[in-house]
Order: C-alpha cells, then structure tokens, then sequence
C-alpha cells in the first residue's frame, strides 16, 4: 500500500462541482455510471482523538491499493482482479465487483498528516487520522 499526502485541497473536474442537481441530473445518475471505477463499502467514525476509516477490501492485495490524502479528502484507490475462470461457460450469480476501485472521503476536520497510520488485515482497511 502506497501512502502521500498531497498538501493542497482536492478539485474536483470542471463541470463536476458539487451542486443541488435538478431532477433530470438525478435521474441521468442512476441510470448512466459516471465511472467504471466502483466503490467500496465504506465505515467512517470519530473518537476523542482521531478519524476512523474502515474499508471492505477483500481480495485486494496490499501493494494493488494506494491512499492518498488531500488536506480535505482522503482517496483510496486501487484494483481488485476478477478471479473467473477463462473456462466458465455461463454466470447464474455475479454480486462482487471486480476491476479498479475508487473512494474520495471527506475529511470534515483538521487531521494531523504526519500521524496516518493504515493497516490491512483480512480484506479489511482500517486508517486512522489523528485529530489535531
């Protein structure tokens, strides 16, 4: 797993500001995927001293992600394989997403950049970003 802090705010693309969307914005975001990149499921929780993030990565490898922390979002990005095999002939279930994956969380408090600390054990990423 690959860590930097990047010690500028995240922009987002022109054109993808965070706005109240009209109904037909709302409606296109349901029914047209914005990226491939899909989205973990994602915990994120404060205690006295700091932001907990856990993430549900199971079947990543540790050095296939990359965290990456902005002054006000914490990205995790990375690339889970599809395991199928090449010799499968029909699916009757698929529900696990597969292929390049991407999370941007805010940070809605000052963290202490030089504290983060991250762990992974069992498909489970847990970060940890000391309050200042």
């Amino acid at each position: 797993m690959r860590y930097r802090y990047i010690a500028y705010k995240y922009l987002q693309k022109a054109g993808h500001e965070r706005s109240i969307p009209n109904v037909w914005e709302s409606f296109a975001a349901w029914t047209v995927p914005a990226t491939t990149a899909w989205r973990p499921p994602t915990d994120v929780y404060e205690t006295l001293n700091a932001l907990i993030v856990i993430m549900e990565l199971a079947g990543v490898r540790e050095e296939d992600m990359a965290v990456t922390l902005f002054s006000d979002i914490l990205v995790v990005e990375g690339d889970r394989p599809q395991p199928l095999s090449s010799e499968m002939s029909a699916c009757h279930q698929l529900g696990i997403k597969y292929g390049p994956f991407r999370a941007e969380i805010y940070i809605p408090l000052p963290v202490d950049h030089d504290d983060v600390k991250a762990e992974y054990i069992n498909g489970i990423l847990r970060i940890t970003l000391r309050k200042l």
